[in-house]
């Protein structure tokens, strides 16, 4: 069973400010001079679409996926409105395959209202938050009621707890040790780590060995080879790469290229004698692993 635990349905102008799409588009010109796995949909005159994962886009490039999550990060301070209804009504309509996320502002003195209407009225079932896109410290106390919601609540987080392309984004709040506080405030929380929490994989595999409830996922890492073997070889190492779960972060790739980009990952060390990571755990990454951190019953 495939199943693509980070999607995202967001599209310009409606979701993303100019700033947003200028900066992705060059992030993303830098991943394919790398990676022959990146999803493109646009060229030099129709390039601020590059990020736009619109309902018939994501259909499209999911159909070979069993089950997927999508979401819509609410994130004005970067440029990012992402719009919950959209991701309800979406889900809705294609409840066979799409369970739907949601996203709030945790600067927002509403936001713990907002997921209580988000998951009891709307029919959403997580939580995506991301701190360098909010403008927020994991570590501040006073956030401390959302993430106690969420528990409550009996739903998951997904963090995107790493670097980004936005120039304002603040990389102080980034990395995903500041996690630690909310995974022993909230044992009950499960989290996942969008990212392995790149450029920070080494924190990200301690933080989750340490956590029975914390797992990370695996997507936007094939892009730079030399750093997503090292990754996975961390995890190896450090005995968690059964807590690693795929997930393509659709537009940036479609779960196809995402896919043929795990299996690329020992191709950096061929024909030297630097380990190989199992291709039997890459196996599991894809089609096991999420099974101990959601279900769809």
């Amino acid at each position: 069973m495939l199943v693509d635990i980070h999607t995202n349905l967001l599209w310009y102008p409606d979701h993303f400010s100019e700033e947003f799409v200028e900066a992705s588009w060059a992030a993303k010109r830098a991943k394919m001079r790398l990676s022959p796995d990146v999803h493109c949909a646009v060229d030099d005159a129709s390039w601020k679409h590059n990020f736009d994962s619109r309902p018939e886009q994501l259909l499209a490039a999911t159909k070979g996926c069993d089950k997927v999550i999508v979401f819509a990060i609410q994130a004005p301070f970067t440029g990012i409105r992402g719009s919950q209804e959209a991701v309800a009504a979406f889900v809705r309509q294609h409840s066979d395959r799409f369970v739907g996320w949601c996203s709030v502002d945790p600067n927002d003195p509403a936001c713990v209202e907002q997921l209580e209407h988000c998951v009891k009225h709307l029919g959403l079932r997580g939580l995506k938050l991301g701190p360098i896109y909010q403008n927020f410290n994991p570590q501040d106390p006073k956030h401390l009621p959302l993430f106690r919601k969420a528990e409550q609540l009996g739903i998951p987080i997904n963090w995107h707890q790493g670097t980004s392309f936005v120039r304002n984004g603040p990389l102080k709040y980034s990395n995903p040790i500041l996690l630690e506080d909310i995974a022993i405030a909230c044992p009950d929380l499960r989290m996942i780590i969008s990212h392995m929490g790149h450029p920070w994989e080494t924190e990200c595999c301690v933080l989750i060995r340490k956590h029975p409830n914390l797992y990370a996922d695996t997507s936007a890492l094939h892009y730079r080879p030399l750093r997503h073997y090292q990754a996975f070889l961390t995890a190896l190492e450090y005995g968690v790469e059964h807590k690693l779960i795929f997930g393509s972060d659709f537009p940036s790739a479609t779960p196809e290229q995402a896919i043929a980009g795990l299996w690329k990952v020992n191709d950096v060390v061929k024909g030297t004698s630097f380990p190989r990571f199992p291709e039997e755990a890459i196996q599991r990454i894809i089609y096991e692993n999420w099974k101990q951190f959601v279900s769809f019953d």
